[in-house]
């Protein structure tokens, strides 16, 4: 068999090996609920949140600039008419909550690790191409580097 293929054949197989783990692990991170968080209780904090959203509209703009309140309000009730007449939103059934971007404050472990993975799979990768490139300039008497 030949050491150049086998290295190849290696290099591509650490290659998939490491794409998998790096898109396992986005897929993972992807998860807004804390691990150490019951589905009951991640549920209770997006009520709560969503409640506190309604009570206190931080960020939001109450009359868009240079719009009056009375424009702003005809502007309003237009568009839930029009919603109404064309049923947009009605086929939703679950209500849409806002989910907090980071909600545990610290490190992020999970991205640290799926970083230092996929830079552990490239080096890899790089280092199956070098010698397999070495190899092959060896077998072809192309090294550069000769020790007599």
């Amino acid at each position: 068999m030949n050491g150049g293929s086998t290295i190849g054949r290696i290099a591509a197989v650490l290659a998939t090996v490491s794409t998998l783990t790096a898109l396992t692990g986005v897929a993972q991170a992807g998860t807004s609920r804390p691990p150490s968080m019951s589905m009951a209780e991640y549920r209770a904090l997006m009520l709560r949140s969503e409640a506190l959203n309604q009570k206190y509209p931080l960020g939001q703009q109450a009359v868009p600039h240079r719009m009056t309140a009375a424009a702003y309000r005809a502007l309003m009730l237009r568009g839930e008419a029009l919603n109404q007449k064309y049923e947009v939103g009605t086929h939703k059934a679950a209500v849409v909550t806002s989910q907090p971007a980071n909600p545990t404050p610290g490190f992020a472990w999970g991205a640290a690790g799926i970083g230092a993975a996929v830079m552990f799979g490239l080096a890899l990768l790089a280092g199956g191409f070098f010698v397999r490139h070495r190899l092959l300039a060896t077998r072809r008497g192309l090294t550069p580097y000769r020790t007599t």
